[in-house]
């Protein structure tokens, strides 16, 4: 059951997860807020944005729409609308996180969030504990993935999308150029040289040396206590946790960890419960 709800497509149990008429609404939905651009906002009223468009896109695909399909060609007006702006490469980067977990982009083409920051005295300004608590709560399961380099199974779908989404071969992209592209639709706030300089230190300089021995023993520490902070989001909020996008990424975070651990049973029993799955 878990393995569904993470990876719906990849296992033949997309019907148990999603009976028919839940997959109809989901599709219907998606048609009635396609912008008239062919894109999607991140809300009813926004603007087409890459982000969205792109998960849109794939929503439909997983929900068994073709290369084609969807009403009024829903799913390639919205591919054109992907591949008149570069490509998902330009995907801002939670949507390179959540490409990188479905294998449709590489982990080397994301910036660092390394997990070690919550060994970081709480006095220190780049505490996580100092950010702004949605922030906070969405970067620490990121964080975890990140260190794990997880990813999902590599599917006939997923080798689909990864011809339908890019501009040019996967196995051609130079991951590392793409870390800093972010479509104009998107970048709400450009990012200072000084962000870009940090995060080039660390994907050049840090990186390397905490998945290589003997540091990656610290990169481990780093997620056992990443991990004992998502724990205790779960166990205080009833596994509910803040909103919706921290729920999908503590249930994974905790399922990577142990599928059929405590944490991981608790958050999917949860989610069942509230959706009445």
């Amino acid at each position: 059951m878990a393995r569904s709800l993470v990876f719906p497509s990849s296992d033949g149990h997309l019907d148990t997860v999603f009976p028919v008429e839940y997959r109809k609404e989901i599709l219907h939905y998606l048609y009635c807020h396609q912008n008239e651009d062919g894109g999607w906002g991140l809300h009813v009223e926004g603007h087409s944005t890459m982000f969205c468009t792109t998960f849109s896109y794939i929503c439909m695909r997983i929900l068994g729409e073709g290369l084609d399909g969807g009403r009024d060609n829903a799913c390639a007006i919205g591919r054109k609308w992907i591949h008149d702006r570069g490509g998902v490469t330009s995907i801002p980067y939670w949507g390179k996180t959540w490409l990188s977990i479905l294998r449709l982009f590489d982990w080397s083409g994301c910036n660092p969030m390394p997990p070690e920051f919550w060994f970081f005295p709480s006095f220190l300004p780049m505490h996580p504990g100092r950010m702004f608590c949605y922030c906070r709560m969405v970067y620490m399961p990121m964080s975890y993935l990140y260190g794990r380099r997880f990813v999902g199974p590599i599917t006939p779908l997923i080798l689909e999308l990864r011809q339908e989404l890019f501009l040019q071969p996967f196995n051609e992209i130079n991951w590392k150029k793409v870390r800093h592209l972010c479509a104009k639709e998107d970048l709400y706030y450009p990012h200072s040289l000084i962000q870009d300089l940090m995060w080039d230190s660390l994907y050049i300089s840090t990186e390397p040396l905490l998945t290589r021995w003997p540091f990656n023993k610290l990169r481990q520490k780093a997620l056992e206590v990443t991990m004992k902070h998502i724990h205790y989001e779960d166990e205080n909020t009833r596994y509910v946790t803040i909103g919706c996008i921290e729920k999908s990424l503590c249930m994974l975070a905790c399922w990577v960890e142990n599928p059929n651990g405590d944490y991981s049973r608790s958050t999917l029993l949860e989610l069942q419960i509230i959706h009445g799955l």
